[in-house]
Order: structure tokens, then sequence, then C-alpha cells
């Protein structure tokens, strides 16, 4: 598999040629951020992951020859996975129970950007998160992303308290360094950091 970057001209032949190896990597630069965004709309993280899924397998079948750039497909994939979810909610008659838990203003065209920017940041903060070393980083999820308690999560791994929680201020630490100022975002999406 080659390395190259998902912005170059060359990226986006290789993507039109049909090249596996492209898409795998435009499929792990989108597909966090994309479930999210759908994970908000339609309130179902499977029902997501399945739309993700659909958008990206129809973008494979399609002719991809008439995207000048990465940004155009980036569009592209929230502009569906955003139709399909509301498709998904019309079919399945939720939407109107969904629709009343938000405000008429909030479905407008802000509303799915804030929706599009938050999943940019969520797939950052996992992209960082990925990054830990192993034993921090399936701390770190146990404890912020899962919500375990220190106790719980030293006795399932058979390590001490102190352990723990060192292993949690390595990974803020590193976390605060990586992201910079995205990182007071964190706290909106892992309670407790």
């Amino acid at each position: 598999m080659y390395s190259i970057d998902i912005q170059s001209p060359e990226f986006m032949k290789y993507l039109e040629r049909g090249e596996r190896e492209a898409f795998q990597q435009l499929f792990e630069t989108y597909h966090k951020a994309l479930c999210f965004f759908a994970a908000r709309i339609v309130r179902d993280h499977s029902e997501a992951e399945d739309i993700v899924q659909d958008v990206f397998l129809s973008f494979w079948k399609m002719d991809r020859g008439g995207f000048p750039n990465v940004k155009t497909i980036k569009t592209f994939l929230y502009n569906s996975v955003q139709h399909r979810c509301l498709n998904y909610l019309r079919d399945l008659e939720i939407r109107d129970r969904n629709y009343k838990n938000l405000n008429k203003e909030d479905l407008d065209e802000d509303y799915f950007l804030c929706q599009q920017i938050r999943a940019d940041v969520v797939a950052e903060l996992f992209d960082a998160i990925d990054e830990l070393p192993d034993r921090c980083k399936e701390i770190f999820k146990r404890s912020y992303v899962d919500g375990q308690e220190e106790r719980k999560i030293a006795e399932e791994l058979n390590i001490s308290l102190n352990t723990i929680k060192t292993q949690k201020q390595r990974a803020k630490s590193y976390l605060r360094g990586r992201l910079g100022d995205l990182f007071v975002y964190a706290g909106m999406f892992f309670p407790g950091l």
C-alpha cells in the first residue's frame, strides 16, 4: 500500500481509477466523523454506522471523475449522509418525535454545519487518543469514553488505582499538547476530563 497525501492531485487520480488503497485512505479519514455526524441526527449509533457504510458503498460504485478535489468529496459525503439520515427518520416515522426535540430554527443549514464541525472535532480527538501508548489509551477510553470508574478499571486490568490515575494524567498531558486549542472542547465530549 502506498502512502499519499489525501489532498494531493495524485490521490484524486488513484481514487478516480478505483484503487482500493485510495478509497481505504478516504474511508479512514472521514468514517469516524461521518458516523458521529449521522448519530447526532438519527440518535442511533448502529443505524448511523449503517448509513455511513451505505454512503461509502454508493460512492465507491459511482463515477468519481466528477469530483475535482477532496473538498468536494467531503461535501458530497456529508450531504449524502445527511439526506440518508433524514430519509431514515421519515421512513421509520421517528422524524416527528426527533424533530419535536429540536427547535425549528435548529433544522436549518447552520444546525447541520455545527454538527459537521462537532464531528470533525471528535474525529481529531479520537485520532489523538489513538496515538496514546496502548495501556494509556485503554485506560483513557475506559474512563472517559466508556465512563467506567477507576476502581473497576483497576480490578479488570489487575493494576493499582495509582497507576490508573497516573495513566489518565499522562493521557491528559499528551492530549493537551497534541490538540492545543482543541483540547478545551474535549470536556464537552468526555465528561470529567
